[in-house]
């Protein structure tokens, strides 16, 4: 399926990020840096779009995505419509533990996965089908381009299922905070400052 342009965007640094800690839809406050991250992101809007006519507005509902769009709103015109498909991987019973802790409590979580692939799966949270229907969904019901705030690893689906790639190449996509996904024609490119 053809989808409109979309530009995407990771909320800043957290708290947790720094302390290795999944959050999931757990959360936890934006560093100093996050905040200057999502700033950043308002800046970069500014001088790539000047304004967000034609383009539907989308963000998380969870704290650490709504206070990026509070940062993006400093510099850019930003009206976002919450969106609970936005929300990251529900995790279970690993939210909010760092790896060493799932590798400690929940061995099987974790052993012989790649990268981030043990965040699927996890006790009472998301498989990754799971995140990839509302990925899908929300894709689904674009009409406009958009503008969105979401999360690492739902944004890898989201960026994954929009150029194409197979599960493997979904989550072997970076998550970078700090930079604008510009989703156009089946095929991602990257603002930064």
């Amino acid at each position: 399926m053809d989808y409109p342009r979309i530009i995407f965007m990771r909320h800043g640094e957290t708290e947790w990020n720094l302390e290795g800690r999944t959050q999931g839809i757990l959360n936890s406050p934006l560093t100093a840096k996050g905040k200057q991250q999502a700033e950043q992101l308002g800046l970069i809007l500014k001088h790539e779009l000047g304004t967000a006519n034609g383009y539907d507005q989308f963000v998380s509902p969870l704290g650490r995505t709504l206070e990026t769009a509070d940062g993006i709103k400093r510099h850019f015109a930003f009206s976002p419509n919450e969106d609970k498909r936005l929300m990251e991987i529900n995790l279970g019973q690993i939210g909010g533990m760092t790896r060493y802790e799932v590798e400690m409590e929940y061995p099987e979580q974790v052993a012989g996965k790649k990268r981030y692939e043990w965040y699927f799966d996890a006790p009472g949270g998301e498989t990754f089908d799971d995140v990839m229907d509302r990925s899908k969904s929300w894709l689904d019901s674009l009409t406009s381009p958009a503008i969105a705030v979401s999360h690492g690893q739902v944004g890898k689906l989201i960026r994954g299922i929009y150029c194409g790639l197979n599960k493997e190449q979904m989550l072997n996509l970076g998550e970078p905070q700090g930079v604008v996904h510009v989703l156009e024609n089946r095929a991602e490119t990257f603002w930064s400052a």
